[in-house]
C-alpha cells in the first residue's frame, strides 16, 4: 500500500493554527450563547422602541447584501408614505461624536461606507450611528418620530426588541461556513440566532443562486422560515455627467475597481450589460483606504490600456471620489442597482407579497399614515 503524502511545512502550520483557534472560538459561542438566554428569559432588560421595529442584516460581518435589503426596505416605506429611521453601528466609520446623524453628501470616511451608502439612497429616510445600539434606538425615536424603525446589523443582538427579523446569508454562511464563529471562522453568533428570524435571505449571484437555494433549504428547513433570493441587477449607470444608460457605454474600453466580495458578481454582470470585459480587473479588501499611490497606479495602467474609464460599485466609487487629480482624464462609473428578489421556498408568495402581508400582521391596530 503506498504511503498518503506527508504534509508541507505550510499545510501543517495552516492545521495548527486553524486547531488552536477552536477553544477561542467554543469561548465566544458560550458568551453569546449565554447573552442570549439571557436577554430571552427576561433577566435581562430588552429595549422596546415603541415603533414598529425591523432588524436586517446576517451573522458574518461582512454584511453582503444589507444594504441592498434595506434601502428596498427604506424604499418601500418611503412610497407609502411611512416615515423611516436607521440605526447603524459605528463599522469603520469615525465620527466627530456620537450619536451621529449621517448626512446624504458628508464625507463617506466619517460615517463609514456602509452608512454613507444608506444615506445617499434614501429620499426621506434618518441614519443614525452609534455604538450604543439602545441609546441609538431610543435617539432616533425622540429624533425623528418615525413610523417604522430600522436596525441595520441587529439580527444577532438580543437587547432590542423587534417585530420583523431578515437575516441575510451568503452561499460561504450555507457551505463551509455554517455556524463557524470567530476567530475560527466569520460569525460573530451561532446559528441559535436564527430561530428569531422572521425570514430569510440568501444573498448570491445569479450564476450560484440556485445551489445556494438548494444550500439554504437543507440548512433552513427546520427553522420552518420563508427563503427568499436576493440578487440584483444594474438598471443604470452614474458618472461625472450624471446618469447614463448601458447602451451609453457599450463598446467603451474600461477597466474595474472593486472589492474582493465583488469578485464573483459584478464584472460578470457589467461584461454582460456592456457587450465587452475589462481590460483590467483591480480588486481590493473591502476596508481598503486608497493611497495616492493606488491612484496613480490606476491612472498609469488605465493610460497603458487606452481605456478612459473606471466602473466599480457604489461602495468603490465613494473611496474614489478622494483621488481627485490623480484620475484626471479617467471618467468614473457606478451604477444604480435594482434589488431583485427570487426564487422562493417554503412559502407560495413572493417577497413583496409576504413583506407586506407580515407588516401588516405586526402593525395591526397600531396608527399609521
Amino acid at each position: 500500500m503506498d504511503a498518503s503524502p506527508g504534509l508541507t511545512p505550510a499545510e501543517l502550520a495552516q492545521r495548527v493554527g486553524a486547531g488552536l483557534l477552536v477553544p477561542p472560538s467554543l469561548l465566544h459561542r458560550w458568551y453569546r450563547r449565554l447573552e442570549i438566554d439571557w436577554f430571552t428569559s427576561g433577566m435581562g432588560r430588552v429595549c422596546d422602541a415603541g415603533r414598529p421595529t425591523v432588524a436586517v442584516g446576517g451573522l458574518s460581518a461582512d454584511g453582503r447584501g444589507r444594504v441592498l435589503l434595506a434601502s428596498w426596505l427604506l424604499g418601500w416605506a418611503e412610497a407609502r408614505g411611512l416615515r423611516t429611521a436607521v440605526t447603524v453601528p459605528k463599522g469603520d466609520g469615525s465620527p466627530p461624536s456620537l450619536p451621529f446623524a449621517v448626512p446624504s453628501d458628508g464625507d463617506p470616511w466619517e460615517s463609514g461606507m456602509e452608512a454613507a451608502l444608506l444615506a445617499r439612497y434614501t429620499q426621506g429616510g434618518h441614519i443614525l450611528m452609534d455604538t450604543d445600539c439602545i441609546r441609538g434606538a431610543r435617539t432616533a425615536v425622540h429624533r425623528y418620530d418615525p413610523d417604522v424603525l430600522l436596525l441595520q446589523d441587529a439580527v444577532g443582538n438580543p437587547r432590542i426588541r423587534r417585530d420583523l427579523t431578515l437575516a441575510i446569508l451568503t452561499p460561504d454562511d450555507l457551505g463551509p461556513g455554517w455556524n463557524r464563529l470567530w476567530p475560527a471562522g466569520d460569525w460573530r453568533t451561532d446559528a441559535s440566532a436564527l430561530v428569531r428570524a422572521s425570514a430569510f435571505c440568501v444573498f448570491a449571484g445569479p450564476d450560484g443562486l440556485h445551489a445556494a437555494m438548494e444550500a439554504a433549504t437543507r440548512r433552513l428547513e427546520p427553522f420552518r422560515r420563508p427563503i427568499f433570493g436576493l440578487s440584483f441587477d444594474m438598471w443604470r449607470f452614474r458618472g461625472p455627467n450624471g446618469q447614463a444608460s448601458a447602451a451609453d457605454l457599450a463598446g467603451e474600453a474600461y477597466i474595474v475597481v472593486l472589492d474582493e466580495a465583488d469578485r464573483e458578481m459584478v464584472p460578470n454582470l457589467l461584461r454582460h450589460k456592456l457587450g465587452i470585459g475589462p481590460r483590467m480587473a483591480f480588486f481590493v479588501h473591502e476596508h481598503h483606504r486608497f493611497t495616492l499611490q493606488d491612484f496613480e497606479h490606476l491612472r498609469a495602467d488605465a493610460v497603458r490600456l487606452r481605456a478612459g474609464n473606471i466602473l466599480t460599485s457604489p461602495r468603490v466609487a465613494l473611496k474614489l471620489r478622494s483621488g481627485g487629480a490623480a484620475l484626471d482624464g479617467l471618467a468614473v462609473w457606478t451604477y444604480d442597482p435594482e434589488v431583485l428578489f427570487g426564487p422562493q421556498r417554503l412559502t407560495d408568495l413572493p417577497f413583496l407579497s409576504w413583506w407586506e402581508a407580515a407588516f401588516a400582521a405586526v402593525t395591526e391596530g397600531r396608527p399609521l399614515p
